[in-house]
This record gives structure tokens, C-alpha cells and sequence, in this order.
């Protein structure tokens, strides 16, 4: 029995210290896959054309878990790889898991405008990718084909976009009324996905109320605000005898008859013409006509006189004090003539100040000025606005999606955009020493701060075909600004909007 008994304790002991060793040998963790350049992948995109054609690329699945190494083979000490991935960690978020979702892929696809730029800029989507361990293929569109491309892939249903940049007034009833929107306060509720120093009260509340639907759902987080703003050349307004930037329509009306001299390739004023491009700047002057889209009752404002005398105004100041073939304008090529010193005045969303005072691609960067659009006859009132970064409700990478978008608008990261001259929504980054100490223009931080207060939100007509009342409107505009029948063009306009008005869903 004894010996029995010895034979016994052997083996127990015998098993115990085999895993013990089993128990302290380290797994080593996958290092992430090589990210092709951010521009490579910028030049990879497929055109609008092409993806009209061919059916929208499928989601790529999630990789599979990397197979584990033989025990034996493991080293015993823990690999410098997983050192890097627990300091990744704790970055910027404590004891926050950032590497959760480590191995998934996203899409990103984005607009071209500065704060696309600044995201792709140096090594920033490189630290997000060290620190999750995430993949991110990262595209960026001009406007009208982003929209269009990633309309027609959301249609489709297989679309592969986690992450995309969106806009309430834009394509707000049509992306929820189809579903496409995942709800972000569902995603930030969620403590397990969540870094508890997001601070989402830290976001101004006038931002976050443009990206919420009139239900109340919120689609995304800005990232950045806007306002429709009076860019001025402070030299051209000086050697016009013009001392400060006009504070009304009859003013600026004069300043730009005094600067334009054609003759010199200077020109008063930029607004934009191209048809549907122009609705968004032209509302501030319809709400300063004391205007709206629709009326109380939620009929079509386009024949009321007050929307009338507004379009025509604008025409006018187009036709007579714009660059020749104003109609074919867009905001790209208001900003080239601008930036060229052609133009005294510009009439656009104020995130565009930051190219003006670019020094790598303006050369008026020292002559640059800013102001709220000028009052007209009910005030001044800009139109406010702004991109939205929000996650597709059909994404098989949602949570890593999340993850992405809580390290593009972190603190960190909007103060660095702040940094960079753009609008953001984060109190703490207006507010911050940084960027009050190195903030050069003072007029930009006071004119956004105002205009976020008295601004309208409105800038688009309230219905879910956005783009048909746009080319409706777009449509007189043009008229407006090559002198033609301007009533008639109203009325086809209205008859458009009228019955996009009855056939868009009421949201709630």
C-alpha cells in the first residue's frame, strides 16, 4: 500500500509541474499586416463609371484567427511584440482595449475636403492601424462622385464601407428611410467598445444637433462645423477705398462693383453657379431674405416674391460682378481664383479658409479675411453645417468601425485638426492653450463662434430626393445668372418640389 502510495504522489506531482510549464509559455501575437499607401489606395479607387457598371465589391470577410504555435516551440519569455501591443493598449485610453478587434479590415471613404486631407496626412492612419491593429484601406472622392458611388454600393446591399462621411441635410431621410445609418449613441452606450475618455460631452451641442435626424437618431459626429462665410482679399478691398468687409448685401453689392476690373482679371466676387452646387451658398442669402424652402404649412416656397427677389439678387451679383462663365463654377474653382489673388470677395463654407492661408498653394495667405455672410433685409443669417463621420448600419466590421471613429475624433486627434485651422466640434480643442497661444487668426475662432449661434441649419430643401429639388433650384440659378426668365425657371422648379415634398416619408 505504501509503495503504492508513493508511485501515486509521483505521478501527481509529475502532472502538476508539466502544466506549469504548459501554463507560463507565451503564444506570440500576430504583428499587423503591411497597409499599402494611403495614396496608393486613393489611386486604386474605381471611378464612378465603373462602379455604375460592375456590381460593388463584396465585403471581405473577417481574417481567421492565426493558428497557435506549438507549446513547445513557444519561447518563454514574453515577445517584443506582445510587449508593444499592451503599451498600443493603454494608448490613448488607459486600460481601454484598443486591440479588441485586432486582424479586421475597414473601409474608409471619404470626401475631398481638409479634414480628409489632414487624416491623410503623415503618419496618423499608420498610428491608428499600430494601435488597433486594424487594417484601413482609406479613400477619398470629390464630392458628387463620393455620393454617387457610395449610393449606388449601399443600394446594391454588398458594399463593403464600415466608415463614411455624411451630411443630415444632404442625404439624411434618404440613408435612414433605407437603413443605412447605424445608430452612434447605440455604439457609444456600449461600455465593452466604448474608451471611457471619449468625453462625449465634450462635443459642442450645436455640432451635434446638425447631425441628428429629425426623429432624433444621431448618424454620426462632426468633424468639423461650417458656416456660410464672406471670404475677402483685405488688399484688393483696400485699394478699392473699402476699409472693412461689407456687413450687408447692399454693401457688398458696392464693394464688389468697386473691385471688379475684368479688364485686369480681377474680379468682385466668386459664388458659386454650377446648377445644383450652388443651392447650399445661396440659402444663407434666402434666409436673409426672410425665406425657406417650404412654408409653415410644408409647401413649396420657390414662388413666394421674397424667394424670388433672393434668387435674382444672386444672379445678378453672379452676372455682373463674377468671372466669366460663372455657371460653370463649383467651389474648386472659386477657391483657384482666389487663391491666385483674382477675387475680392468669396462667398463659400468657411472650412475653406484653411487652403486660403495654406502657404503651399495660396499666395494670399497674409491678405486673407473672414466674416459672416453679409445681413440682408430679415438679418444675417448663415446657413450652418457640416460633414458627419458615420458608420454603415450593414458593415460585418462595426464595432471595429466604432473603434476608428472614436480615434479620428478623439481629443487628441481634433485638437491636432484644430491645430490644422479646422472647425471642429470639440469644446476642449477651441478652448484649449495650444491652440489659443498659436492661433494666428483670432477673426476665424470669433466669426465660427457666432456663427454657430445665429446660424440656420436649413441648407438644403427638406425633402428625400435631395439632389432632384437641388437640380430643380440649380436649374434657375443658372437661369438667374445668365439673365433669362427667371419666373418660368421658378415654376418648373416648384412643380418639382412640390411633389418631392408629397412623396418624401415623414421620419419620427
Amino acid at each position: 500500500m505504501k509503495r503504492n502510495f508513493i508511485l501515486l504522489l509521483s505521478l501527481v506531482i509529475l502532472s502538476s509541474l508539466l502544466l506549469v510549464a504548459c501554463g507560463t509559455a507565451a503564444t506570440p501575437v500576430p504583428a499587423p499586416q503591411e497597409q499599402a499607401p494611403a495614396e496608393e489606395a486613393k489611386a486604386e479607387t474605381p471611378a464612378v463609371e465603373e462602379a455604375q457598371e460592375a456590381a460593388p465589391t463584396e465585403a471581405a470577410p473577417t481574417e481567421a484567427a492565426p493558428t497557435e504555435a506549438p507549446v513547445e516551440e513557444a519561447p518563454a519569455a514574453a515577445a517584443p511584440a506582445e510587449e508593444a501591443a499592451e503599451e498600443a493598449a493603454a494608448e490613448p485610453g488607459g486600460d481601454f482595449n484598443w486591440r479588441m478587434f485586432e486582424g479586421e479590415q475597414i473601409r474608409v471613404a471619404m470626401v475631398t475636403q481638409p479634414w480628409s486631407e489632414f487624416l491623410n496626412s503623415g503618419d496618423y492612419l499608420q498610428e491608428f492601424q499600430d494601435l488597433t491593429g486594424i487594417e484601413v484601406t482609406y479613400e477619398i472622392l470629390p464630392e458628387d462622385q463620393f455620393r454617387q458611388k457610395t449610393t449606388i454600393e449601399f443600394a446594391a446591399g454588398t458594399s463593403d464601407v464600415d466608415v463614411f462621411l455624411s451630411m443630415v441635410a444632404q442625404e439624411g431621410i434618404k440613408y435612414e428611410s433605407a437603413g443605412w445609418y447605424a445608430d452612434i449613441e447605440e455604439l457609444l452606450n456600449n461600455q465593452e467598445i466604448t474608451d471611457p475618455n471619449f468625453d462625449f460631452a465634450d462635443f459642442n451641442e450645436s455640432s451635434l444637433s446638425i447631425a441628428r435626424l429629425p426623429n432624433g437618431k444621431l448618424i454620426g459626429l462632426p468633424v468639423y462645423n461650417e458656416f456660410g462665410a464672406l471670404f475677402y482679399n483685405k488688399e484688393l478691398l483696400e485699394q478699392a477705398g473699402i476699409s472693412a468687409p461689407p456687413t450687408t448685401l447692399e454693401e457688398m453689392e458696392a464693394a464688389a462693383k468697386a473691385i471688379h476690373d475684368p479688364d485686369n482679371d480681377i474680379y468682385g466676387v466668386c459664388l458659386r453657379g454650377k446648377g445644383a452646387a450652388a443651392t447650399s451658398q445661396f440659402s444663407s442669402f434666402m434666409h436673409e431674405f426672410g425665406v425657406d424652402w417650404v412654408d409653415e404649412a410644408g409647401n413649396s416656397s420657390v414662388l413666394d416674391p421674397k424667394f424670388v427677389e433672393a434668387i435674382e439678387w444672386y444672379g445678378m451679383m453672379d452676372r455682373e460682378y463674377g468671372p466669366p462663365g460663372a455657371t460653370s463654377y463649383h467651389w474648386q474653382q472659386c477657391q483657384d481664383i482666389f487663391l491666385q489673388g483674382k477675387v475680392g470677395m468669396w462667398k463659400d463654407a468657411s472650412v475653406f479658409f484653411a487652403n486660403l492661408v495654406d502657404p503651399e498653394q495660396s499666395k494670399v495667405m497674409d491678405k486673407v479675411g473672414i466674416a459672416i455672410v453679409p445681413a440682408g433685409s430679415a438679418g444675417q443669417i448663415p446657413y450652418v453645417g457640416g460633414w458627419h463621420l458615420s458608420i454603415y448600419n450593414n458593415s460585418q466590421h462595426k464595432e471595429a468601425a466604432w473603434l476608428f471613429v472614436q480615434w479620428a475624433l478623439g481629443k487628441e486627434m481634433t485638437l491636432q485638426a484644430q491645430l490644422n485651422n479646422i472647425t471642429t466640434g470639440r469644446r476642449s480643442a477651441w478652448e484649449s492653450s495650444e491652440y489659443t497661444s498659436q492661433n494666428q487668426y483670432p477673426e476665424l475662432a470669433e466669426t465660427f463662434l457666432e456663427a454657430m449661434t445665429i446660424g440656420d441649419p436649413r441648407w438644403n430643401p427638406p425633402v428625400l430626393a435631395v439632389s432632384e429639388a437641388r437640380d430643380a433650384v440649380g436649374a434657375a440659378i443658372v437661369t438667374a445668372i445668365e439673365g433669362g426668365d427667371v419666373p418660368s425657371a421658378l415654376q418648373a422648379a416648384d412643380e418639382v418640389m412640390q411633389k418631392l415634398l408629397a412623396d418624401t416619408p415623414k421620419i419620427e
